[in-house]
C-alpha cells in the first residue's frame, strides 16, 4: 500500500513521485517504440522499468550502450537480480501511480492489446540538485527500452530475469 504524501519520508516524496517515475518509465517506452518494425511497448514491462533503473547498483553496472545484449548482461551481473522479484513487487505502487500519473495527463495510452503509446512527447530537461544522477537515471530508462524491444518477448525476458508476471 502507498502512502498518503503526507506520510512519505522526504526521500521517497522525492525519488518516487509519480512526475520523476513516469518520465523514467516513458522514456523508456519512447526509446522501445522508436523502431522500424513498428513495435510497441508491452503494458507488463512498464513494472521492469523501475526496479533496474531506480536501483542504483543495478544502474551503475549497465553498459553505455545497447551492443550487449540483455541476457548476456543480465547472466553476468546475476548477483544484481537476486530478490529481483521482491524488487520489482515493492516498486509494483510507484509504478502504478506513475503510470496513472501519465495517463491523468495524456501522456501515454494502453490499447486494446496491452501495448502502450505515449501521446506526445518532450524530453524533460533535469534542474536542481542531483542532475547529473537523474541524467544518469534518464539515460539508462532509454538504455533499457531499446534493450527490451532487442531481446523479443515477453516471455523471454521475465524468463532471464527468472520471474514471472
Amino acid at each position: 500500500m502507498i502512502r498518503n504524501w503526507e506520510e512519505r519520508s522526504l526521500i521517497t516524496a522525492n525519488l518516487l513521485n509519480p512526475a520523476f517515475c513516469g518520465e523514467v518509465i516513458r522514456r523508456a517506452i519512447v526509446s522501445y517504440n522508436d523502431n522500424e518494425k513498428d513495435l510497441k511497448f508491452p503494458f507488463i514491462l512498464a513494472f521492469l522499468v523501475l526496479p533496474i533503473v531506480l536501483h542504483k547498483r543495478t544502474r551503475q553496472k549497465m553498459p553505455l550502450r545497447s551492443s550487449t545484449y540483455f541476457h548476456a548482461w543480465v547472466e553476468e551481473n546475476e548477483y544484481l537480480f537476486l530478490g529481483f522479484a521482491d524488487r520489482a513487487k515493492q516498486m509494483l505502487p510507484y509504478t502504478k501511480e506513475a503510470i496513472s500519473f501519465l495517463m491523468v495527463h495524456n501522456a501515454m495510452s494502453v490499447d486494446n492489446n496491452g501495448v502502450i503509446e505515449i501521446s506526445s512527447y518532450r524530453k524533460a530537461t533535469p534542474k536542481g540538485e542531483n542532475v547529473t544522477e537523474i541524467t544518469e537515471i534518464y539515460k539508462k530508462a532509454e538504455l533499457l527500452g531499446k534493450w527490451l524491444r532487442m531481446t523479443g518477448n515477453t516471455q523471454t525476458i521475465f524468463m532471464f530475469l527468472k520471474i514471472r508476471p
